[in-house]
């Protein structure tokens, strides 16, 4: 069973080398990264705060407009893992939505480049 963090590290890779020409175009979260424990978890998870992080932001984001979007937003699950959506990341992919962007969720690697191919293709 692939991981979500497994099949997103393949997705950067796959990207990059399929679209290189807009390898700056995309971006990826650093919300689920480990952060330790104790003290010093804290105070990183604080400092991610203050920069910005917010609540169920999205796995991934290309940045370039396409077929009337602004951009396409992209909250991704691993295959086989039982993981479903938490409210927060709902909410954070309705308001994408809702400003022009195309804010999706995917489960699983081909799922995942399938749907951004079709969003490239615009």
């Amino acid at each position: 069973m692939s991981t979500e963090a497994t099949e997103q590290k393949d997705f950067v890779t796959w990207f990059r080398a399929k679209y290189p020409a807009h390898a700056k175009s995309l971006r990826v979260s650093q919300s689920g990264a480990h952060r330790g424990k104790g003290k010093m978890a804290a105070i990183r998870i604080a400092k991610a705060k203050g920069q910005g992080e917010v609540k169920g932001e999205a796995d991934i984001a290309i940045l370039l407009s396409k077929g009337g979007f602004a951009c396409l937003i992209i909250e991704h699950k691993g295959l086989g893992q039982s993981h479903s959506l938490t409210e927060d990341q709902q909410e954070y992919l309705d308001y994408h939505n809702s400003v022009g962007n195309l804010a999706i969720s995917t489960r699983g690697f081909n799922v995942l480049t399938a749907a951004v191919d079709t969003f490239m293709g615009m």
